[in-house]
């Protein structure tokens, strides 16, 4: 089977984080796999992993599918003999939709940014079913929201099946990470002259309650020791400058030793490196977090808001970390007890992380589960 995955943005990390993988995973299997995406230094990391780079956008920007685009893709699909079309959002979905109205293809949808209940099959209700096919095969990188979309949605014309996103343990495995990229980094930390434990911390600049809990929790933990007194760190990347100058007002009023915004990190893997915990306070319920696998890969501690999603996310171990969403006096006591831990104990910590991740999310336990979906579309007409 010749399968063709569009991806309409490289800032969607765990779209081409899944693209890279999937295509390993089908060319081990024997399909072929093909990639329409905009430019961007990204494409050769799916070279890498067997996916042939077959149509592009004209920039690095977020590809809107125009007519010219799709007339581009129904090119690729008859020249290359494409069976089925893979997207990864709504806009992917109608874009294979048109190419469908011209070709005879089949479609599988990830859902993977946030697979909820709500944006999975609320909004395709909406968009999609009863408009335009008759069945449709969608992956959810969840278990969680996987069994509750099965209950609700069984008796539906919808194909569910539970894929989820594996680690790519080639670049997120702390072994690979040289002592002077850590260096380099500490330095400009400014973590040689004074060193802290390093929180790092998943920023949502959109959501008022997320940079509230923000700043309070950096002004609680200032008042702690100054032994175990940590940074936390959060970048300024994929933000507007509206959401921004609110936050950094608040920043200025609340001005503290602990938060420091960080414009740019070049190096992420050595950052989660020299960090010891990783913040994960989305503010919406439920999610699947890759950054979160990443993080525990790389040996760090998460702390994050319960829900049922990050329970299945992180090792058991770890469910005592959890907070029930917006409790900070919680948060900051779950914070202070890791704060304090020996380096016997982080080491232990660490070796619980990479050892969960390397079991349960290699590419590895991932490959059964796709080519089981891709089976089932081979047996299924074209929509």
């Amino acid at each position: 089977m010749n399968i063709l995955q569009l991806l309409t943005s490289l800032n969607d990390d765990i779209s081409v984080r899944a693209i890279a993988a999937y295509s390993k995973i089908l060319k081990d299997n024997g399909y072929n796999s093909y990639v329409f995406a905009p430019l961007g230094r990204e494409l050769s990391y799916f070279k890498r992993w067997g996916a042939e780079i077959v149509g592009q956008s004209a920039s690095s920007e977020d590809i809107i599918y125009s007519k010219a685009n799709i007339k581009k893709i129904c090119e690729v699909v008859s020249s290359k003999s494409i069976v089925t079309i893979h997207v990864y959002d709504v806009a992917g979905y109608k874009a294979a939709l048109q190419v469908n109205k011209t070709c005879s293809i089949k479609i599988l949808m990830s859902m993977l940014s946030n697979p909820s209940e709500q944006t999975v099959m609320g909004r395709l209700n909406k968009t999609i079913f009863g408009e335009f096919i008759p069945q449709a095969t969608t992956l959810v990188p969840s278990k969680t929201i996987y069994q509750e979309l099965l209950t609700k949605y069984s008796r539906k014309n919808i194909g569910l099946f539970h894929v989820p996103v594996p680690v790519d343990l080639t670049i997120y495995d702390e072994k690979k990470i040289s002592q002077e990229r850590t260096i380099s980094l500490a330095t400009q930390w400014g973590m040689l002259e004074k060193p802290r434990h390093i929180i790092f911390a998943k920023a949502y600049f959109n959501s008022n309650k997320w940079q509230n809990q923000i700043i309070k929790l950096s002004v609680d933990l200032e008042k702690l020791p100054e032994n175990i007194r940590p940074y936390i760190v959060v970048l300024k990347s994929h933000v507007n400058k509206k959401q921004l100058n609110e936050f950094e007002e608040k920043y200025l009023r609340n001005r503290n030793s602990v938060l420091c915004l960080m414009d740019h990190i070049a190096d992420l893997e050595a950052s989660l490196k020299l960090s010891s915990i990783y913040l994960e306070l989305n503010p919406q319920n439920q999610y699947y977090s890759l950054d979160i696998l990443n993080a525990l890969a790389m040996g760090n501690a998460v702390v994050s808001w319960e829900n049922d999603v990050n329970k299945e996310l992180l090792p058991k171990e770890y469910h005592s970390y959890l907070t029930a969403n917006g409790d900070i006096k919680k948060l900051i006591q779950t914070l202070t007890n890791l704060l304090q831990m020996n380096a016997q104990e982080r080491n232990f910590t660490g070796r619980t992380s990479r050892n969960y991740v390397l079991n349960n999310f290699n590419i590895k336990n991932m490959e059964e589960l796709l080519i089981d979906a891709y089976s089932t579309l081979s047996f299924r007409k074209a929509s």
